[in-house]
């Protein structure tokens, strides 16, 4: 009997484990945290809002994969999915890009990069949206919304001599967003 008494009691024998697990929880924790806010989107003043445009494209390029995605990329953005519209879209860009390289096919097709730019803007990100406006804008100079749209997504970066510059352009088209492009100079801080 002393023998099995002196067994249990190695066995019974007390064990760091429990004084680590709520070291590890909280290890578990920081790790499911850190990745959530270090990927936290930006947050920008209201001078940046600005009401989504109406997709009301239907793509038929002649490429039915592709139309697919630029569609269906459509119909995310109208239903204000904007994570879904920018993965799809972006597909769809890539593939066009690859067409241009090699030499098939020569612009993208229309307000493509357009939509990608802002999906990127709505979803949080307008630092990743506005290189493919400027291409947008570069491509079509006398097109009013490319740079009304751009210097919103300047304006949620912080760069507000950019949108500035932007608003301006918007003011010299005489566009339909001329009006509301003076009232937002206006609301710019100063330089």
């Amino acid at each position: 009997m002393n023998d099995k008494a002196t067994e249990n009691k190695k066995q019974l024998k007390p064990t760091y484990l429990p004084r680590m697990m709520p070291i590890g929880g909280i290890i578990i924790l920081l790790a499911l945290l850190i990745p959530l806010l270090m990927g936290k989107k930006h947050e920008y003043r209201g001078l940046a809002n600005v009401e989504p445009p109406l997709a009301m494209k239907i793509y038929a390029t002649g490429y039915t994969s592709i139309d697919s995605l630029l569609n269906d990329g459509l119909r995310s953005f109208s239903r204000k999915n904007y994570e879904g519209a920018a993965r799809l879209l972006t597909k769809a860009h890539f593939y066009w890009t690859v067409k241009i390289r090699e030499g098939s096919q020569e612009p993208y097709p229309e307000d493509l990069r357009f939509y990608i730019g802002l999906a990127e803007f709505y979803r949080g990100y307008p630092a990743k949206g506005a290189p493919y406006l400027e291409e947008e804008e570069r491509a079509n100079r006398y097109e009013a919304k490319y740079p009304w749209y751009l210097a919103h997504l300047y304006i949620a970066q912080g760069r507000y001599g950019d949108a500035r510059n932007e608003l301006e352009k918007v003011i010299a088209l005489n566009g339909s967003y001329s009006r509301e492009a003076q009232t937002k100079v206006q609301q710019l801080p100063a330089r």
